[in-house]
């Protein structure tokens, strides 16, 4: 299958789809790790497995961001400071590895308890499937992959599949790193057997990124005890109060609401003005908008590259 720029369905990369037979060979050599390793790899070999990957990823920044925004239509600039983030998140879920613990539980405190000690302790849960959206295409990636490696389980991740490339490219940073084998897999597939993935009875979390309806309706058909974390987005709502300061107001809410074409969950949505700076408001949010530069997502000049694919432009011209 090939992956189309969003901005002239210029060719960008191919990739392989993958089938039922992939699927099943893929849960189980998780499945079976989780198994092997109820404790995930030791913390110690986590940590420099991250390290080196933070380190490999710092290299290669433009080629990242150029990756990103070519299959995602992001502006260069945005993108690179996603990937800025991206390495950030790895080396936070490094630096949390050795902050993974327990608690004390209170105790000696009737007859029943005296001379006794209680305390809980954090384990890896098992093999995560991750699900993945198009807008941030190495971000979310390393949100859902590289905690749940952090956390000792291994973990597959489906990306969206019109910017499946950058998930890609950390699954190899990933291997470059040192990770071994059937600890992170990507697994590029259809609708159908993402569901199958994710609601196989061997999937102990599932994490998912996208809207709403597919994020409810796939925790509905969960197999029993499995956990799930769904992220659908919000209504990011901003008040301007009477007494609002225009200067600093204005380029930041420009900012926010037509970001990456606004396909961000914390985009701006919704603004309520107060009433004696309606006016004013509204002509100089739209003075801002009308000097953004629309465009190439590959030129430094763009401020707002193209939507995602023409479904959705015909989806909101309409």
């Amino acid at each position: 299958m090939n992956i189309l720029s969003p901005f002239d369905h210029s060719i960008v990369g191919s990739v392989e789809l993958e089938n039922e037979n992939s699927l099943e060979q893929k849960i189980q050599i998780g499945k079976n790790l989780s198994n092997q390793f109820p404790q995930g790899l030791p913390k110690k070999d986590r940590i420099k497995i991250l390290s080196r990957l933070i380190e490999l990823m710092k290299t290669q920044i433009e080629e990242l961001a150029i990756l990103a925004a070519s299959e995602g239509g992001k502006p260069i600039s945005d993108s690179r400071v996603e990937v800025l983030r991206a390495i950030n998140g790895v080396e936070l879920s490094r630096d949390y590895i050795d902050q993974i613990s327990g608690i004390e539980i209170p105790m000696n405190l009737n007859a029943a308890s005296q001379n006794r000690t209680a305390y809980t302790l954090n384990e890896p849960i098992g093999l995560v499937v991750a699900i993945s959206a198009f807008n941030h295409p190495l971000n979310l990636i390393v949100h859902q992959v590289v905690t749940a490696f952090a956390a000792g389980c291994p973990v597959i991740v489906k990306p969206d599949l019109r910017t499946p490339l950058s998930c890609l490219r950390l699954v190899e940073l990933f291997s470059e790193a040192g990770i071994p084998s059937g600890w992170c897999q990507s697994f590029i597939c259809e609708n159908h057997l993402a569901e199958k993935l994710a609601c196989d009875s061997r999937v102990n979390f599932m994490s998912f990124i996208g809207s709403a309806k597919i994020g409810w309706y796939l925790r509905s058909k969960l197999s029993p005890g499995t956990r799930c974390a769904l992220e659908h987005g919000g209504l990011a709502p901003v008040i301007v109060e009477a007494d609002a300061d225009f200067t600093s107001m204005i380029p930041a809410l420009a900012k926010g609401s037509f970001y990456h074409a606004g396909q961000v969950c914390v985009s701006t949505q919704r603004i309520y003005v107060h009433e004696s700076n309606l006016e004013k408001f509204c002509d100089e949010l739209k003075i801002a908008a009308e000097k953004m530069r629309v465009g190439n997502q590959l030129s430094d000049e763009t401020e707002v590259g193209p939507l995602i694919s023409k479904q959705e432009l015909t989806r909101i011209d309409q």
